[in-house]
């Protein structure tokens, strides 16, 4: 089942967004700053590592999506700006990714999205 993790939202826009992923057949799970040390996979219930690291705290909205195939991925970022529910830090769930705590995706995304607005590469080729 797809599912949507939300760092940080705010309740206005976290209905919004819950109301959405409801309507599009998607879960939804409000993550606490209590849980950003835990890995996504273990956070999504596809693994049983339940370790816990921790590390500098971020307030920045957030969302991961799971299990979304492409055209749903669409409808949703477009509903998102119908509702002028926008989060800038968004991931879709990969293999290596999963690997990674809240605080690792959020280190990672955010330095891409730095690095795409000064027109570089985050990662070397």
């Amino acid at each position: 089942m797809a599912k949507v993790l939300l760092f940080n939202i705010e309740d206005a826009k976290g209905i919004k967004i819950k109301n959405l992923c409801r309507k599009l057949y998607f879960e939804a799970q409000d993550v606490e700053k209590t849980q950003f040390g835990y890995k996504l996979g273990y956070l999504l219930g596809a693994s049983d590592d339940d370790s816990v690291s921790r590390d500098e705290d971020f307030d920045d909205e957030m969302l991961y999506l799971a299990d979304i195939d492409s055209g749903m991925l669409n409808i949703f970022l477009a509903q998102l700006r119908r509702l002028k529910a926008p989060v800038a830090l968004k991931a879709v769930k990969t293999e290596t990714n999963m690997a990674f705590t809240a605080y690792e995706l959020h280190r990672e995304i955010s330095a891409e999205r730095e690095a795409l607005a000064r027109g570089l590469q985050a990662h070397e080729q």
